[in-house]
């Protein structure tokens, strides 16, 4: 689910999404289903369907990630924890002028 997430934060096409995770057309669609039932990710139809996390996804990664960097100490966590949290900082300013980022 983590994999999901991190690969749809900026928005992604469903089969650039499938070829990041590296999952079968099935586990995708249940993982998918599951994500955006507990609002975590969202679908847009934009002529082909698009996937971007949502704000409670990015932060469900923001805290996976802290819980990951104060159980093992990984520096590269830590700095993902920065970028999600930047990244949301970003988005919301962005959305401010164009409503939806792609």
């Amino acid at each position: 689910m983590v994999k999901i997430l991190r690969a749809a934060s900026k928005g992604v096409k469903k089969t650039e999404l499938k070829y990041r995770c590296k999952l079968s057309p099935s586990v995708m669609g249940k993982y998918l289903s599951a994500l955006s039932e507990l609002g975590l990710i969202e679908a847009r139809n934009l002529g082909e369907v698009y996937f971007k996390t949502t704000d409670k996804g990015l932060d469900l990664l923001h805290t996976y990630h802290k819980l990951k960097w104060l159980l093992w100490g990984k520096t590269f966590d830590f700095m993902l924890v920065g970028l999600l949290s930047r990244l949301k900082l970003d988005r919301k300013e962005q959305e401010k002028y164009t409503g939806y980022i792609s």
